[in-house]
Parts: C-alpha cells; sequence; structure tokens
C-alpha cells in the first residue's frame, strides 16, 4: 500500500518556506536600514511590521503542516495494518537468564526506579515549569518496564559472555526517558533552553545527536548522567508532529532492532520511516544544533 503524494503546493516544507525566506530579508533588510541610527523613513514600523510578518508566517506554516499531517496520518495507519498482515511479527524468543543474575538485575531496577522517583522526575518537572510554552508528554513511559529491561539485559550477556549483570544493566541508557516538545517556532530555542537547564540542575551532558537531518527519523536525542549514582537517563526534544510521527514509526524500528527480520521487510520498513518522515516540517535553525559525543 503505497501514501498518495501531496503536490508541492500542498507541501508546506516547500509552499511555506518561501514566505519564511521573505521574512529573514525584510529582517535583514531592515537590520541594514536601522544601522544609521535615524527613523526618518519609518524603519521602526517596518521592523515591527517584519515581526508580525514573521509571527503569521509561521502561525501559517504550523497550522498547513499539522493539516496536512492529520490528513496522511490514518493512510499511513493502515499501511502499517497491511504492513503486519503481510508480514507477521517473527518469533522473539529472549535469551534464558539464569537466576543469580535475574536477581542482580531486579535489584538494579529497584534502585534505577528510586532515582527516577526521587532525583530526576521532580527535576524535570522543575525545569518544565520554567517555561509554559512547551511541556513533557509522555511522561506515564518515563520508566522502561522491568521486564523489558530484562529482556535487553539478556540479550547482552548472551552475545556478550564477559559481562556482569551490572554492566548489562548500564548500558541499557533508556531505563528512564522524557521528551519535551515544543511549537515549531519555538523549537530550537527551546531546545538549547532545556539543555542549559539540564546542566544548571547539576546533570552531565553524555550525548546529544541531531536526527532533523535523516531520512527516517526527526528529532534530538540526548543522554544525561546523575553524578551522585552514575545513573544515565534519556531526553528527547520533539515537536508536535515530529513526536506522533515517531510513535506512529516505533513498531517499525523494534522490527529493524529485531535480528530475526528478513531484508526483504527490512527495506519495506525503512521506506515506510522514510513516507512519514516526509510529512515532519523542520523548524528553523533545528539543523544548526550541533552533535554533542
Amino acid at each position: 500500500m503505497e501514501i498518495d503524494r501531496l503536490r508541492d503546493a500542498d507541501n508546506p516544507p516547500a509552499a511555506m518556506e518561501a514566505n519564511r525566506a521573505t521574512a529573514d530579508k525584510i529582517t535583514l533588510d531592515t537590520d541594514t536600514d536601522t544601522d544609521t541610527g535615524t527613523d526618518e523613513h519609518g524603519d521602526g514600523d517596518r521592523a515591527a511590521a517584519c515581526i508580525e510578518y514573521r509571527a503569521i508566517v509561521d502561525a501559517t506554516y504550523q497550522a498547513v503542516a499539522r493539516e496536512r499531517w492529520e490528513n496522511a496520518k490514518p493512510a499511513f495507519s493502515a499501511e502499517w495494518a497491511e504492513h503486519k498482515r503481510q508480514h507477521p511479527a517473527p518469533a522473539d524468543v529472549s535469551p534464558a537468564i539464569d537466576e543469580p543474575a535475574r536477581r542482580q538485575v531486579e535489584a538494579g531496577c529497584t534502585s534505577i526506579r528510586e532515582t527516577e522517583e526521587t532525583t530526576v522526575t521532580p527535576a524535570m518537572h522543575r525545569i518544565e515549569s520554567a517555561d509554559p510554552d512547551r511541556q513533557l508528554t509522555g511522561l506515564e513511559h518515563r520508566r522502561k518496564g522491568e521486564d523489558r529491561i530484562m529482556e535487553k539485559v539478556a540479550r547482552q550477556l548472551a552475545s556478550q559472555p564477559d559481562l556482569t549483570p551490572d554492566d548489562a544493566l548500564a548500558s541499557v541508557k533508556d531505563a528512564i526517558r522524557y521528551t519535551f516538545q515544543y511549537t515549531e517556532d519555538r523549537y530550537t530555542e527551546g531546545v538549547e533552553s532545556d539543555v542549559d537547564r539540564l546542566k544548571a540542575a547539576g546533570f552531565e551532558q553524555v550525548e546529544l545527536r541531531n536526527s532533523w537531518e535523516h531520512e527516517e527519523y526527526k528529532g534530538i536525542n540526548s543522554r544525561w548522567r546523575v553524578p551522585e549514582n552514575g545513573q544515565l537517563f534519556e531526553v528527547q526534544f520533539h515537536t508536535g508532529i515530529s513526536f506522533e510521527a515517531k510513535q506512529l514509526t516505533h513498531p517499525a524500528y523494534e522490527r529493524l532492532r529485531n535480528p530475526l527480520t528478513p531484508k526483504g521487510e527490512r527495506d519495506e520498513l525503512r521506506d515506510f520511516q522514510r513516507q512519514v518522515c516526509t510529512y515532519i516540517p523542520i523548524p528553523p535553525d533545528a539543523t544548526n544544533t550541533p552533535d554533542y559525543m
């Protein structure tokens, strides 16, 4: 099943970018004029008009992008349902984990839960309260389930027998995870501010990966460390549409991670992710946020 491609005139990344470029040009021209220190040609009014115009452009861009995305979602959902009908999920039997290792992992999961509840989530709520124009979303999924953690640890131990259970557990970098969601026009500024807030809260930045230019995933993912005990947690930065797209394509991503998924299906899964990503508008300057490794 194939998603109908909308005409370029209906595509916000193509049709609206010209207006954004026009607004930026007016801003640059105004900045040049106002360097004279005079306002005899109405430069102050012109600057105010440019700001108002840019706000209208951004609001229109977001509204059109949202409408386009909402119109496409039913077809994407139908395509995924058809894919599952044609390609039943492969059996995924987790490796066995012995009882001593299981007890170690269970104790580690208790520590993870305590760190999340007493340290990380309270800090994330404080950070959220600093800016009412964006929000934490998907907070109910902030901690990975113990069964899923056990599965990941079992696979790590099976593939790397020299690892200890504690080392394998430490490799699960998204046992605690959060998502900040922004509007497109405030995304880049918001991400920069929240990265600074996370640092100010005392967390150590471990990694930041900017995937806005990636064909199969759009967004920014980061990892942080709690200094007191070394616990890692993940923070993702999304727009409303990029977050919904991530949720929609997550089952495809999980199948791609499964080594039992055949190559032919992998090609279809990647194509599905690419199709979805074409409906995600890239926020202004989002690609300029540098990676941190």
